[in-house]
């Protein structure tokens, strides 16, 4: 156990080492931890081309687990994973932004009408 103190006279900050022994046995499993559920860059790949195939996350979770037995991740690290790819495609634009930019691309049909000079209101069809 760590004890840190503040000096009165010097004000300076000190450590005391109360127990040099670890107070707890290791863990024999380490599921649920951050580091072990962390994705590899092969896993990431994965993820990344099952996105792009419309996949469910918790279908691309069990595709991980199938193809590593001792895999600790977890679905919130694919959620995490597939968010940064969503955010990668979509760039410095906004959900709306890159939605109407996708719109535009495959040709749907909007158009824009004003209320006054400074507010605008899309249509899309």
């Amino acid at each position: 156990m760590v004890n840190d103190y503040l000096s009165r006279q010097t004000k300076e900050w000190g450590l005391n080492i109360l127990n040099g022994v670890h107070n707890h046995g290791m863990e024999p499993a380490l599921e649920g931890y951050i580091l072990v559920g962390r994705l590899k860059e092969d896993d990431k790949k994965i993820v990344r081309d099952l996105t792009k195939s419309k996949m469910f996350s918790r279908n691309i979770l069990i595709n991980l687990k199938n193809k590593r037995s001792h895999c600790m991740t977890n679905i919130k690290q694919v959620y995490n994973e597939r968010q940064q790819i969503w955010k990668a495609n979509r760039g410095d634009k906004t959900s709306l932004q890159y939605l109407i930019s996708k719109l535009e691309e495959h040709n749907y049909t909007y158009f824009s009408r004003t209320q006054s000079e400074s507010t605008a209101i899309e249509d899309i069809f």
